[in-house]
């Protein structure tokens, strides 16, 4: 607990000291009607559009993930289909012999 209450703490000095940087070096303010925003304020508004465009990232990463997979299980069906339908002759003479052999042979007596 005592970790996170000092994690917290630098948390909110680092912000407040890269909200007045980012205001004072760069000059850039984000005004909200006719007023600038506070360096606190102008943290949340960046933090709000980085969180937007974590989503997007996101969504997009696992979209392209699942894509690929769905292409990858595609083409190992197909491979399977054409290997299939290649030598469906000698799995099936395979099939027969394997069944043939199997069977019990009846005696004769």
């Amino acid at each position: 607990m005592k970790q996170f209450i000092i994690a917290v703490v630098l948390g909110l000095i680092l912000i407040n000291c890269f909200g007045s940087m980012l205001g004072d070096w760069l000059g850039f303010h984000i005004m909200l009607g006719n007023e600038y925003l506070s360096p606190w304020e102008n943290i949340v508004a960046l933090s709000i559009i980085a969180v937007v465009f974590v989503i997007v990232g996101f969504i997009v990463a696992v979209s392209l993930a699942g894509t690929l997979i769905v292409g990858a299980l595609a083409a190992l069906v197909a491979l399977f289909v054409v290997g299939v339908s290649a030598f469906w002759p000698i799995l099936l003479l395979a099939g027969i012999v394997y069944a043939l052999r199997r069977r019990p042979h009846a005696l004769t007596d």
